[in-house]
């Protein structure tokens, strides 16, 4: 949801404080709902605070032997670039309902309760968001595959 990797620990910590704190508030069969809506709000608190910062990669000597190679875990973080810029320049609403749905792998039901909206609309901007990822990518892979030829 935006927030940097060396931060990611800090707001899981953050979750689960908030989380603890307010265990009054929590209605019972809702604490997944509840959860994921605390870790939205914290992962957009961190993302509107937080400055970009490059994180060093590991040496490659580092890796153990049964590990991924040097080329797969090259390959891994390419991917994850991709997935991380394409989010990026999703739309909050959007990425919101495509992350539950597609990474937490959340049904259309409960990322409609977590968030607050119809099922019908949560169906919705999960259809839109698939349609903009997808786009998105598309440009993203053209983009820098016209770099790379340079």
């Amino acid at each position: 949801m935006g927030v940097p990797a060396a931060q990611l620990d800090d707001a899981a910590q953050e979750v689960f404080w908030v989380c603890a704190r307010r265990l009054g508030d929590i209605r019972p069969g809702s604490q997944k709902s509840f959860i994921y809506g605390v870790a939205l709000r914290v992962a957009a608190d961190h993302t509107r605070r937080s400055v970009l910062v490059a994180v060093a990669l590991e040496d490659a000597s580092s890796v153990p032997a049964d590990g991924p190679s040097p080329a797969e875990r090259l390959d891994q973080q390419r991917a994850r670039e991709l997935l991380d810029t394409v989010l990026d320049r999703m739309s909050v609403d959007l990425r919101t309902v495509l992350v539950l749905a597609e990474l937490e792998e959340m049904d259309v039901r409960d990322v409609a309760s977590v968030l607050g909206i119809p099922p019908g609309t949560a169906a919705s901007r999960l259809r839109r968001a698939r349609e903009e990822f997808s786009a998105v990518a598309k440009r993203l892979r053209a983009t820098w595959a016209r770099e790379g030829a340079r």
